[in-house]
């Protein structure tokens, strides 16, 4: 599968129980996770597999920027030249201190996050990194004082093809 390319994942009872106790605690075992859910480690194994090949979930060491001196965080507005848009996605995307780019309708072209260490590094990156992308009009700057969710902390409600549970298992706990 292609990024950007269309597709919706279809899990059933186990796929959704399992990204579930992934969720919870992501550093369980094959046998761990299926003892809990009622199935093999190797029916877990198989299913983990397809998961990431298919880049439903993906298993990564997530940085909290605030422990490794990032204490500055944005959300910055960008309004562009339209025609340019594919070209600034990507300039966006290559500056080191991006953690997240969309392309969006409304007031804004584009939103950027951005984790900083000090208010001058967040002046340095605005006039001297953001303001030289060509296509770049405008800018407005949002300084995050307090985050209280982090999409780490994201857990939807994955409703299993059919809407119901696998016979004779319970839904896993939640904390």
């Amino acid at each position: 599968m292609k990024p950007g390319q269309p597709y919706t994942f279809q899990p059933d009872s186990l796929d959704a129980a399992l990204i579930a106790e992934l969720q919870i605690d992501g550093r369980l075992s094959f046998t761990e996770l299926g003892t809990k859910l009622g199935v093999s480690h190797a029916t877990i194994r198989n299913r983990l597999e397809r998961l990431l090949t298919q880049e439903v979930i993906k298993t990564v060491a997530v940085i909290d920027p605030i422990r490794v001196g990032f204490l500055v965080q944005v959300l910055i507005g960008i309004r562009s030249d339209l025609d340019a848009m594919s070209d600034i996605g990507e300039s966006l995307a290559d500056l080191e201190e991006v953690f997240f780019v969309a392309a969006t309708t409304g007031r804004f072209d584009f939103f950027i996050f951005a984790a900083l260490s000090s208010d001058e590094h967040l002046k340095d990156f605005l006039t001297r990194k953001l303001a030289k992308i060509r296509g770049v009009r405008d800018t407005e700057t949002f300084h995050i004082l307090s985050m209280t969710k982090r999409i780490w902390d994201w857990r939807p409600r994955i409703v299993p093809r059919g809407g119901g549970r696998r016979r004779g298992r319970p839904a896993p706990a939640r904390p």
